[in-house]
């Protein structure tokens, strides 16, 4: 299992976008960035999200933005190991992951991916995967091979405030998420 919906849907209407995190992809123009970024929010509601992780590990946490604007190919995420997701805007796309065929995966990396790590899709089987519907959270094992893949040929603006842990794997994070009752 590399993905659980938590059973509660979290209405956020209202953020302010306030900086860049970190971004991977391509600029086209000044205007046109196709590809993932992260960044710093304000938000009001920002209590609501940190409750689903009990108080003594709310500090290894970090509340942002995603902002998916392309088609992303099978990755493993930078300096992150697991994240809870709550989409606001999904535009039909699916998030898939993979494991390996083999133990020994061609990667490679962006200029900027520190751990993280781009795999060519025929050295991978997809496994389990989901379409988010707008206000659902799910709870990801980024360290996992995932992609995310539009169901349409059209534009794309994938849109989800995220809870981010580089300390607590996937497992780890599903057993907080158990003891404060959100699955």
């Amino acid at each position: 299992m590399n993905f659980v919906k938590l059973k509660n849907k979290f209405y956020i209407n209202d953020y302010t976008i306030k900086s860049l995190i970190v971004s991977y992809g391509t600029r086209i123009n000044a205007n046109t960035f196709k590809g993932i970024s992260y960044s710093n929010i304000e938000l009001d509601n920002k209590d609501d999200i940190f409750n689903l992780i009990p108080d003594r590990f709310k500090k290894y946490f970090m509340i942002g933005i995603m902002e998916v604007t392309h088609k992303i190919p099978p990755h493993t995420d930078s300096k992150v190991l697991s994240t809870i997701n709550i989409y606001l805007n999904t535009e039909n796309c699916q998030t898939q992951f993979y494991e390996f065929k083999n133990q020994v995966a061609e990667k490679s990396q962006l200029e900027n991916q520190t751990t993280g790590f781009i795999f060519k899709t025929e050295d991978l089987d997809p496994t389990d995967n989901f379409i988010a519907e707008p206000y659902e959270a799910y709870l990801l094992n980024v360290s996992k091979p995932h992609a995310v893949i539009p169901q349409e040929n059209l534009s794309i603006y994938r849109v989800a405030i995220v809870l981010q842990s580089a300390k607590f794997s996937f497992d780890e994070v599903l057993e907080m998420l158990k003891e404060t009752d959100n699955l």
